[in-house]
């Protein structure tokens, strides 16, 4: 006597079907949960380690770095400079890539060797994970920074300015990092807890929000001061979190986007959270307004 093999009817087949796709649609959401939670950790560690870095070379060298730095200042206000993320690199492990960079103010070792705007080479395109937000899809070579080497990092340096936002060579916008800022941290009269030095900026193609490139500012580029490769300041518009100007600070976070204090804190700022004429005083050192963010 042969026994039949018991099989699933097609209704059977379909249940099982169907629950498998609903366990699957209630699992999804959960891994991208985790997996986003893990992405904001390793961002606030990145930004944990940068702020660190700056201590560390203002205790060493007695000043913060500047944004970047083009010495000597005239006539080479709008020439390519080497950035604070190489002039840190130092203090983030990554000793023997400064090395080989060797960064100079002049001569041939200064970023894209006399050229401008400045071409990148094999080291100024070594993508660097600390300089990379692990929630930002952008390309590891920055499209429109000459292909430069990405960053999701970038300097405040400072609040709007007399000249309605307009680049000023060597203008000390009252934040602590700018163009050939020398700043002490005595210097940071607001306080350190009250300052914001670097704040988050992701690369998105359909909004010209455009990043930042970790080895400096290229220089002269597409019509453009490149500036905004290593800093920018706060003002009414870019203190608006994941706003619409073009350089408004922001992430790919849900809800907001990271920034680090003078004093090495890491927050994360809400989308519409506080009001953004009173959150651009954070850029300030010495504008004698404290505010309370809201987070």
């Amino acid at each position: 006597m042969t026994r039949r093999r018991p099989a699933f009817t097609l209704i059977e087949l379909l249940v099982v079907i169907a629950i498998i796709a609903v366990l699957i649609g209630l699992l999804l959401p959960a891994v991208q949960k985790v997996r986003e939670a893990s992405n904001r950790t390793k961002c606030s560690n990145n930004l944990k380690q940068m702020c660190l870095a700056l201590h560390n070379y203002a205790l060493n060298i007695g000043n913060f770095p500047s944004a970047y730095e083009n010495r000597p200042a005239n006539p080479f206000d709008y020439a390519p400079g080497w950035g604070w993320s190489t002039l840190t690199l130092p203090y983030v492990e990554q000793d023997n890539l400064y090395r080989q960079l060797a960064p100079s103010m002049t001569g041939a070792n200064r970023l894209g060797g006399g050229a401008n705007p400045a071409n990148p080479t094999p080291l100024t395109q070594t993508p660097l994970a600390l300089y990379r937000c692990p929630s930002d899809n952008g390309p590891a070579l920055n499209t429109f920074r000459n292909n430069f080497a990405t960053s999701n990092y970038r300097a405040i340096c400072g609040t709007d300015n007399t000249n309605g936002g307009i680049f000023t060579t060597n203008e000390d916008r009252n934040g602590i990092m700018w163009q050939n800022s020398h700043i002490k941290i005595e210097q940071v009269q607001d306080g350190t807890s009250n300052t914001v030095v670097i704040a988050e900026c992701m690369f998105d193609e359909l909004t010209t929000k455009w990043a930042a490139a970790w080895p400096g500012m290229i220089g002269q580029f597409n019509g453009g001061i490149m500036i905004s490769c290593v800093m920018w300041h706060l003002d009414d518009q870019t203190a608006q979190v994941n706003g619409t100007a073009p350089q408004a600070f922001s992430s790919r976070h849900p809800g907001g986007a990271y920034m680090g204090f003078a004093d090495g804190s890491i927050r994360f700022f809400r989308e519409g959270s506080g009001n953004p004429s009173n959150l651009k005083w954070l850029g300030g050192r010495k504008d004698g307004v404290i505010v309370e963010p809201e987070f």
